[in-house]
């Protein structure tokens, strides 16, 4: 063991040599990161907020150690931040911002302790900024933004623990993985990926007999533990819903277009390079270099296994995301390692072309709030959802006050309907989804709603898949509200009058209702 040990340390052993003091952040690195997180929250100051991000400030409200989606993360950090700046629209992005800011000198560091070269490290960071997936976490608050951050300083400190690089860093990579757990439960695959390099790498096996890998897992363990109580105390509701109650897992496999997204996601020509980037890793790694062996172990796990999940139900375009920051330090450090000008022609016009996809798709998103108005018609902008709500919100609460004819409620079957209400008016009013199927079922004592009257908010470009009629003495048609940003209504708010709730959550239906 001692033998191994010596080799994991030896700059002979296909290991970057350890420098005396860790390499510090380049000045124009920093510069190059403040610089685009302040354009980041130059942005933010004028961006609502989405359907989820509302759901997620909601969230906020009601702290606590899990919820039926995720776990809980992203609420305490927005709530953190609400506190200092209020509940804003901007302090919500802010948290978005923050953390990729955090994240992008987290990948740095990552880069240059594994690859040995500033500009290798630089080019990672580049890159990671201008994909699409990881740009548009710098404004929309999602747990994706804490798990990419703790994702990133697991693998940090795993090869910093692995090397023999500092005291007590299995623990400090425990530490970040049990967050990387509190923030979103797919970071179960890092431990997976973790144990296949070491198994895989002939040098690094000694680990499976030394007790601080353990330690570290024991202490991720301990943090993920309140994550655990909450669900065994809520029937185990968000393992339930993330492995059974997903109405995408019933809609069958979605490969294809789970596929297609990766193009959009990862930038349409960039994305064949960053799988290039890990098959690359992989191979090299393979041949007996452990550096490279990590980060294409670090990717592949994950996207094989999203993509998987593809071929059996519905998956999320951007739930492989974590696996391509390892392909975007393997990619930064293929770039890096020989001069520009010693590369094929048609090597340096695929990589620039990759490049300039990337930047012009994480423009257009960052550009599309503000331009969509111009180019695309509202039933095919994908903005509304951003738009309207701080006057229809109040506009609905006044059709409340005025004809409720005795206690009220508001309710949706779309929690992302009643979320967007409850942050336009400050969370003042009542409220529960109908359906007794989400978060808001855990926030609500259906008792409490009984013979009250309540105000439903159907949006108008859904069918209404629930039949009031079974739950209400009486169901009466109101106003409809619009949403209207510049002027141009972008879509409309049925409403409808439930009343004498009977409180007992009412159930989808397959048919489509009319009143």
């Amino acid at each position: 063991m001692a033998e191994n040990a010596s080799a994991v340390n030896s700059p002979a052993s296909g290991t970057p040599a350890m420098a005396a003091r860790r390499p510090r952040l380049p000045w124009a690195v920093i510069a190059g990161i403040a610089a685009i997180t302040l354009a980041r929250l130059a942005l933010a100051v004028r961006l609502p907020l989405g359907d989820d991000e509302t759901f997620y400030w909601e969230w906020s409200r009601h702290l606590a150690a899990g919820y039926v989606d995720q776990p809980p993360a992203i609420a305490w950090l927005i709530r953190a931040s609400t506190s200092l700046f209020g509940s804003t629209p901007f302090a919500v992005h802010l948290v978005a911002a923050v953390l990729l800011a955090f994240t992008s000198f987290a990948l740095w560091t990552l880069a240059r302790e594994m690859l040995g070269r500033d500009d290798a490290a630089a080019a990672a960071v580049a890159l990671f900024n201008v994909i699409p997936v990881f740009a548009a976490g710098g404004l929309l608050a999602a747990p994706d933004g804490p798990l990419g951050l703790a994702w990133v300083m697991t693998l940090l400190w795993t090869w910093r623990g692995a090397n023999g690089r500092a005291g007590g860093a299995w623990l400090a990579a425990g530490v970040w993985l049990g967050l990387a757990l509190d923030s979103k439960y797919t970071a179960a695959a890092l431990p997976v990926s973790i144990c296949v390099w070491m198994a895989a790498a002939p040098r690094y096996r000694f680990w499976f007999r030394r007790p601080e890998p353990y330690a570290g897992a024991a202490v991720a363990a301990l943090l993920f533990a309140p994550v655990v109580w909450w669900n065994a105390t809520h029937q185990w509701a968000s393992y339930h819903y993330a492995i059974a109650g997903r109405s995408s897992w019933s809609a069958g496999p979605n490969a294809p277009v789970f596929l297609g997204l990766q193009f959009v996601y990862l930038a349409p020509l960039l994305f064949p390079w960053l799988v290039w980037a890990l098959a690359v890793a992989c191979r090299r790694g393979l041949a007996g270099d452990g550096a490279w062996l990590f980060l294409g172990v670090a990717g592949v796990p994950i996207i094989a296994g999203v993509f998987a999940a593809s071929l059996v139900g519905t998956a999320k375009g951007h739930w492989a995301a974590p696996g391509y920051l390892a392909a975007t330090v393997a990619l930064g450090g293929l770039i890096a390692e020989r001069a520009w000008a010693a590369r094929g022609r048609l090597w340096r016009l695929g990589i620039a072309a990759g490049i300039a996809s990337a930047v012009a798709v994480t423009a257009l998103a960052h550009a599309l709030p503000e331009i969509s108005r111009w180019v695309l018609p509202p039933g095919l902008d994908p903005t509304v959802d951003y738009y309207g709500w701080s006057a229809a919100a109040p506009a609905i609460a006044a059709v409340a006050r005025r004809d409720a004819r005795r206690p009220y409620f508001i309710t949706s079957d779309r929690y992302q309907v009643l979320a967007q209400f409850d942050f336009s008016t400050g969370g003042r009013y009542p409220a529960a989804t109908v359906t007794g199927t989400d978060q808001y079922a855990l926030w609500t004592r259906w008792s409490d709603l009984r013979g009250r009257d309540g105000l439903f908010i159907q949006d108008g470009r859904y069918p209404r898949r629930v039949d009031l009629r079974r739950g209400c003495r009486a169901v009466e048609r109101g106003p409809s509200v619009p949403l209207v940003r510049d002027g141009v209504v972008v879509r409309k708010l049925d409403l409808v009058w439930c009343r004498e709730f009977d409180g007992r959550p009412l159930a989808r239906s397959g048919r489509r209702f009319v009143y």
